[in-house]
């Protein structure tokens, strides 16, 4: 492995466990402020950080399909949490979270779609047996 593809590896790692990360958050922050856990929601949450979690490893695997799924989940989080920051009517420091989201969505997304690093660790990661 090169520089570019170790770095590739390093980046795609960062990207996946901050979205893990920002997952797990949500969910926390959620059932934190009420008085008693929605055990239904709560499983419909686990699913959805399994599935993430399911489709994170997918793309270190380098599945095209599971870039591009994930660059347009990150595209429509980002637009969520923009409408958030808008419409939602709290304090500023509570939408705090909701910057971190778009922050780290973002770099996702350039990661996942344009970083020469990511797409030299893809091409790695699909032609094992090829040197670079």
């Amino acid at each position: 492995m090169n520089q570019s593809i170790i770095s590739g590896k390093r980046k795609t790692i960062q990207v996946s466990l901050s979205v893990v990360l920002i997952s797990i958050y949500t969910i926390y922050i959620y059932h934190s402020v009420r008085p008693e856990i929605n055990f239904s929601k709560l499983i419909q949450q686990i699913i959805r950080l399994s599935l993430s979690i399911g489709l994170l490893i997918m793309v270190y695997k380098g599945k095209n399909w599971a870039r591009i799924v994930s660059i347009v989940l990150f595209t429509l989080a980002i637009i969520a949490a923009i409408v958030g920051m808008v419409f939602l009517n709290t304090s500023h420091i509570n939408k705090i979270p909701l910057l971190v989201m778009i922050f780290i969505y973002s770099k996702g997304i350039y990661h996942f779609g344009f970083s020469k690093d990511v797409k030299d660790f893809f091409r790695f990661q699909n032609n094992a047996t090829e040197n670079f």
